[in-house]
């Protein structure tokens, strides 16, 4: 296990919430866990590839995105420290990836083997089945995060798509001034939206006193009606 990430930061992650460190320990000592490092713009996963581990970011950032044969590439997630993807692939063998997963910073992620997931394996029944729990309420989460890209790209305008990413965030922040995840050419892929056109849209919201912003820092001022 990498020497930058500790046993104590593991338990702490979702994944292992409601467990002791002595239990966290304990089931990692029989799952043949992994902590890999990745460099800036290493895929940490290729679309295609088997999905073999359950995965935490640990450090720095990670996108999932779904890329075309010509090499444009969609945003559908953004993943930081804390956490998990590849959760939708348990139970499923052999599964095969259909995003890539690119770091955007340097970057450390746990790996717990799928098949290594198993009551057999770990043992403590009651370990195993707050693990579950957690995992099925991590599940949930994704499920939710995508149903959130899905309303955004329902939108029927560029404006529409915009006003609707900025609400969402504006709601999980709780404020109506936030700073975003993504700068202008990665927003417009998340968007799956032209980098100039929706650039001229958000001058236009600005202008007409619907929004203000400041790099990545909005304000939302009105309803976009």
């Amino acid at each position: 296990m990498a020497l930058r990430v500790t046993t104590e930061q593991i338990a702490q992650t979702d994944l292992f919430k409601g467990l002791s460190l002595d239990a966290v320990k304990e089931m990692l000592s029989h799952t043949g866990v992994m902590v890999k490092h990745f460099h800036r713009n290493d895929y940490v996963y290729l679309a295609g590839d088997v999905m073999d581990n359950l995965c935490v970011v640990m450090t720095g950032k990670i996108q999932a995105v779904k890329e075309d044969i010509w090499g444009e590439k969609s945003i559908v997630n953004k993943l930081e420290a804390g956490d998990t993807f590849a959760e939708n692939h348990f139970g499923c063998k052999d599964a095969h990836s259909q995003l890539s997963y690119l770091a955007v910073q340097d970057c450390d992620v746990f790996m717990l083997p799928f098949s290594r997931m198993t009551i057999k394996v770990i043992q403590n029944v009651d370990t195993y089945t707050k693990f579950l729990s957690n995992l099925v309420t991590i599940i949930a989460h994704s499920n939710a995060q995508l149903m959130d890209k899905v309303d955004v790209l329902g939108k029927r305008t560029l404006r529409g798509k915009i006003m609707a990413y900025l609400e969402q965030e504006a709601e999980k922040k709780h404020s109506k001034t936030f700073e975003i995840p993504f700068n202008r050419t990665d927003l417009a892929n998340y968007l799956d939206a032209d980098r100039s056109a929706m650039t001229r849209e958000l001058c236009r919201m600005r202008d007409e006193g619907i929004i203000k912003f400041e790099k990545n820092v909005f304000v939302i001022l009105q309803p976009c009606g």
